[in-house]
């Protein structure tokens, strides 16, 4: 995890050195987000915890683990709630809970104790929490039926509609928080996310001001 992290911040390096030269006028390296799924969202949020570059994370079921084995924790570090006072920035923390227990061998493949709600109760900047009813975890991918998705115990979602309110969210977390622009803040806060509620879609929270 700690070398993802390293990465990770290399790439930023890269960026901004392409946005004062190759790709100027193209990137604007003052507004970056990060954004990633299971192991992608931890490394974005483990990444922000140090990071002050990124302006804002969208973890999508982020899970706080190491490997099924014996591990360095100074190489797998947990993030919540240790690092989360670090994390200074909006978080848009979506996930399920299908897969909160079980999984193959008795592995979930997003451990209830180490899921999304537990990166949102350890939140200290202002955070929404989204479960989407009935998906699991890998309902958010374009190919859900993947060979290793088999690991993960199947939900009783429509795994297009679950991309649909991803997708929705998405748009409607970066649109406000790169581009400071609220035109979608129904998504987020108003009719049309109250319209998911109520279609039995999801259930939401949201703290420290979001």
């Amino acid at each position: 995890n700690v070398e993802l992290k390293n990465i990770t911040k290399e790439i930023l390096d890269w960026v901004s050195e392409q946005a004062q030269g190759t790709l100027s006028g193209a990137i604007d390296a003052s507004r970056i987000a990060a954004v990633g799924h299971s192991l992608g969202g931890k490394i974005s949020l483990l990444t922000a915890s140090e990071d002050a570059r990124i302006d804002a994370v969208f973890g999508i079921d982020p899970v706080d683990t190491g490997p099924p084995f014996a591990y360095d924790p100074k190489e797998y570090p947990s993030v919540t709630p240790e690092l989360m006072g670090q994390v200074q920035v909006p978080l848009l923390l979506l996930g399920e809970t299908t897969n909160a227990s079980g999984g193959v061998g008795g592995q979930a493949c997003a451990p209830g104790d180490n899921n999304f709600q537990q990166y949102y109760k350890g939140a200290t900047s202002p955070a929404m929490e989204v479960e989407v009813l009935g998906a699991n975890h890998m309902s958010f991918l374009d190919n859900p039926n993947c060979l290793a998705c088999f690991a993960c115990g199947k939900g009783t979602d429509k795994p297009a509609t679950t991309r649909l309110v991803l997708r929705r969210l998405t748009v409607a977390f970066l649109t406000k928080q790169l581009l400071d622009d609220n035109a979608y803040d129904t998504w987020l806060t108003g009719a049309d996310l109250q319209s998911m509620v109520t279609d039995g879609l999801i259930q939401v929270a949201s703290k420290n001001g979001f």
